[in-house]
């Protein structure tokens, strides 16, 4: 057996490894795992905007509502899968559910009489 330290370093550097260091692909990932907001479109355009006449308490219950109907699309899809896919399913369920309990809780403060 030979002993570590006399096992030589390969020190070249791979030329396949050294074509793929300055190429554009290489750059998109980089940009895309290390610097997100680099990847980000600025003129996003959104589906659904919140009115800044929106209150504080209609906004938690229009969330909880939404929740709710998340968890509902989230159980019935789970019913037809099987498998990994069901896991993921039950564990965004899961999420969605305990999302949905803070949101109900805060609610549930906000109504509750000041002591």
């Amino acid at each position: 057996m030979t002993p570590i330290t006399k096992i030589p370093l390969k020190i070249e550097a791979d030329a396949e490894l050294e074509a793929l260091k300055d190429s554009a692909a290489t750059q998109r990932a980089l940009d895309y795992y290390l610097k997100p907001s680099v990847t980000q479109r600025c003129n996003e355009q959104k589906v659904f905007n919140v009115s800044d006449d929106v209150g504080y308490e209609e906004a938690l219950l229009h969330a909880s509502e939404l929740m709710r109907f998340a968890l509902t699309y989230a159980h019935g899809g789970a019913a037809s899968v099987q498998g990994p896919h069901l896991d993921l399913i039950r564990g965004m369920a899961h999420f969605v559910e305990m999302a949905k309990d803070l949101v109900d809780k805060t609610i549930d403060k906000q109504k509750a009489p000041a002591r």
